[in-house]
């Protein structure tokens, strides 16, 4: 049994490995000729008039036209080799090439469209979502578009070097023979390095090094594979927020009016009205709001953003010079935690955008996530003051990693979770009674003081998508909220187009967003004082 598959593995294994490749290859370029087009058009809208026309005039249009038509040629092309490469003739390894050759072609075509977009946006500095363009976004754009074809494009060339091996030529051709073929003396070269081996192990090691710097090491960087826990600074200043205040007129009680009967009866048709106690206008008055938060003078009374006021400079007691806000993103096994990281929706970079604008603070220029494993390396009182997260599917985390998140919360940090789905809700809340057993989560009561700095919000968190439902919900530890659950999907309003939203519930998404930052960093930095004595 064992040598009957053994020889199918050898006489048809090969053929399926080419046939299986360029199948996908197939899948991609389908894909990319139907929905190039739909992408393209989508980011555009998102954009102002004066973006539009710029790309326009430059012949964007044009560059993603020739794109489609040629990753709907290409894709015909994989798909017939993909088909005629179960057939072992001569001729068919020349097919597989040339259909790999093609790949080679399509691959370079993309990556000259990439940069010449996003050089075109930098060059003439134009602003992503009203948002200008910094040169570390135009490099991570490019990585984030450019390295999953570039190891794609590494296992087609492995699999081009492979089909020039004698094995497979012989498989194809039907007549073995006992010379090398060069697919042959390219693996050997790689493994004894060559006639010269001193100039194969330079070029070896410069390969390999190009590799782990431009490619491995901001892969492994952007999903946690070599991340280290950086120290979270917040920015110091006096940290008095100051917010505008109005009167509240008291609006006149209506005298109500009163029907006689007959004024000489002996029975009183006027009993007395509750409203006509004195103690209950006593009550009304004494709890009456005389004064309440005007949102729009936030920024009234030398204050920085809200966040303080002495001096003009706005920040924290305990915090640090040239410190730099950070958006740090939560990684977790289930789908759309990263949802809105992306270049082309920017949530995270949008709102650290707008939290500068609010603020004046520095911020980060792009967005980040770490597992919750990192939590735990983080240096006393200099973690992040919050970490922030969605999705749209399961929630699986660890046991170990449990322990980890509960001390972190417990320690001062704060979830900010943001409901993605109907299906993460259900997730988030089993995840939160496996955090906090016993603890129901608690709703954030209009008046909380969350609500109230730097942002006014008089009706509680703007409704957006009600996934989980319309209103907050929490845990607290004496005045600090541990876990913040909008249930709406923030991120969404915050993404590039604002998925649909109007104008003024997504400033309101974004202003309560700095305010959940602002809670996190006061109750932080009260929370772990102890560690900065």
């Amino acid at each position: 049994m064992r040598y009957i598959l053994n020889r199918f593995l050898r006489i048809h294994g090969i053929p399926v490995v080419f046939s299986l490749a360029l199948a996908l290859l197939a899948a991609l370029s389908l894909h990319a000729s139907l929905n190039l087009q739909l992408y393209y058009d989508r980011f555009l809208n998102a954009q102002s008039l004066a973006f539009r026309n710029v790309f326009l005039l430059e012949g964007i249009q044009v560059l993603i036209t020739t794109a489609i038509v040629l990753a709907g040629i290409s894709a015909g092309v994989f798909f017939a080799g993909a088909i005629l490469s179960l057939v072992r003739k001569t001729q068919i390894l020349s097919v597989i090439r040339s259909a790999l050759i093609v790949f080679y072609g399509l691959s370079f075509f993309y990556i000259y469209g990439v940069c010449r977009i996003t050089a075109l946006i930098f060059e003439k500095n134009l602003p992503i979502g009203g948002n200008p363009v910094r040169t570390e976004t135009v490099f991570y754009w490019r990585y984030d578009f450019i390295w999953p074809l570039a190891l794609l494009a590494l296992a087609m060339a492995c699999l081009h070097v492979f089909s020039w091996r004698r094995k497979v030529i012989d498989l194809y051709t039907g007549y073995p023979e006992d010379t090398p073929a060069p697919g042959d003396l390219i693996v050997e070269n790689i493994r004894t390095h060559g006639r010269d081996p001193v100039f194969r192990k330079s070029m070896i090691c410069s390969v390999l090094a190009h590799f782990t710097v431009i490619i491995l090491i901001p892969f492994l960087a952007r999903f946690g594979g070599c991340e280290s826990a950086q120290p979270y600074l917040i920015p110091e200043g006096s940290g008095n927020p100051v917010i505008g205040m109005v009167k509240v007129v008291k609006p006149k009680k209506q005298s109500k009016k009163r029907v006689v009967l007959n004024p000489s009866s002996a029975i009183s048709f006027h009993p007395p009205d509750l409203d006509d106690s004195s103690m209950a206008q006593d009550v009304d008055e004494s709890t009456m709001q005389t004064y309440v938060a005007d949102a729009s003078s936030v920024h009234q009374g030398g204050g920085r953003g809200g966040l303080g006021a002495g001096g003009g400079k706005g920040g924290w007691p305990g915090g640090m010079k040239n410190a730099v806000v950070r958006f740090v993103r939560l990684e977790y096994d289930g789908e759309g935690w990263d949802d809105g990281m992306d270049p082309l929706t920017r949530a995270d970079i949008n709102f650290l955008d707008e939290f500068r604008k609010a603020t004046g603070f520095k911020t980060a220029g792009r967005g980040e996530s770490h597992s919750i494993r990192l939590l735990d390396d983080y240096p006393k009182g200099a973690a992040p003051p919050f970490v922030y997260m969605t999705g749209s599917g399961r929630i699986n985390v660890s046991p170990k990693d449990v322990e980890i998140f509960r001390k972190y919360l417990l320690d001062g940090g704060m979830l900010f979770a943001d409901c993605g789905s109907e299906q993460w809700d259900r997730s988030l809340r089993s995840f939160i009674q496996v955090l906090f057993p016993g603890e129901p989560l608690l709703v954030v009561a209009d008046d909380d003081p969350i609500y109230q700095q730097p942002y006014v919000f008089e009706h509680g968190a703007p409704s957006l998508w009600h996934h989980g439902g319309y209103k907050a919900l929490g845990i607290k530890r004496g005045r600090r909220w541990v876990i913040y659950y909008h249930p709406g999907d923030m991120n969404d309003a915050w993404k590039i187009g604002h998925s649909g939203m109007n104008p003024e519930l997504t400033r309101r998404a974004y202003q309560l967003g700095i305010n959940i930052v602002y809670h996190a960093f006061t109750h932080y930095l009260e929370a772990t004082r102890k560690y900065r004595k």
